[in-house]
């Protein structure tokens, strides 16, 4: 069975929510997932309570109305880059081993998740692209290829 863009969307809320919850209310917790101490780097704390409040406004704004494709395009950048980060912090050993693979995980899984609600949201959940008339109400009934002046609207 295909991944849906309805389960990539609630699949993606629901991580975005936890991990953002847990870097703005426990940055510790989250710290010692890192493997690294928070007596010692407690400088990360900020930087992590930063990237929570970041990662829980996505997570809601997966849950309220608005473009589903520009959603996907926006999560596309954002957990891109931060698979990025994790494989460049690997790669110099600026995190354990594990850790990096980890955190690259699911910033690669975040992405994919991501690329279906965009793809899907570009066209229409079909193998076939056809165009995103989500803006304008009144194109489904008027049928493929018809326009009207938004004066007639």
């Amino acid at each position: 069975m295909p991944l849906r863009r309805e389960h990539a969307r609630i699949a993606l809320a629901t991580i975005r929510l936890v991990n953002g919850a847990l870097a703005l209310l426990a940055p510790g917790v989250m710290l010692r997932r890192l493997g690294a101490d928070p007596r010692t780097h407690g400088v990360a704390i900020y930087p992590l309570r930063m990237f929570g409040i970041r990662t829980v406004v996505l997570g809601v704004e997966l849950l309220v109305g608005g473009s589903m494709q520009h959603k996907g395009k926006v999560g596309v950048v954002i957990h891109a880059a931060d698979a990025a980060s994790a494989i460049t912090a690997g790669l110099r050993r600026q995190l354990p081993p594990r850790v990096a693979v980890v955190a690259a995980g699911i910033s690669v899984t975040n992405t994919a998740l991501a690329l279906t609600i965009a793809r899907e949201g570009m066209n229409g959940g079909n193998d076939h692209a056809v165009p995103d008339r989500g803006h304008d109400s009144g194109a489904r009934r008027r049928g493929p290829g018809a326009r009207t002046s938004s004066l007639a609207r």
